[in-house]
């Protein structure tokens, strides 16, 4: 049984960017993750270790985003994924939204935004 787990709105600070401004003083930034796995398990006995814990997938997502400087936020998406799929055996596919409120932009808006998705290979 195919079941979806989302976890909206994961605020983290971090210093991504192109601009040596963005480096030097970080900004807030919002993921959004999307995670696919058989929760047949989970429904039959309603235990934690039959699904995937979204608290550690909180911890592993911060680990990695805030781990190293991104310059651009497709290459943070990507690195969130693909960790995520590392350390979840049981997650078959993952999308990770990552949102720029400030962004250096001249312009007004809620933010920018990348989608990365990975799906396990087999």
């Amino acid at each position: 049984m195919k079941g979806v787990i989302d976890i909206v709105g994961l605020v983290l600070f971090a210093k991504h960017g192109v601009l040596d401004e963005e480096a030097r003083v970080g900004q807030r930034f919002i993921l959004d993750i999307r995670l696919e796995a058989d929760v047949a398990e989970a429904v039959k006995h309603d235990r934690l270790a039959d699904t995937v814990d979204y608290g550690e997938v909180v911890a592993v997502a911060d680990s990695i985003f805030r781990g190293k400087r991104f310059y651009l936020i497709e290459a943070a998406a990507a690195h969130v994924a693909s960790g995520i799929l590392a350390h979840f055996p049981a997650v078959k596919n993952v999308r990770v939204t990552v949102k720029k409120p400030s962004a250096p932009i001249f312009a007004v808006f809620d933010y920018v935004a990348t989608t990365v998705e990975r799906k396990r290979d087999g």
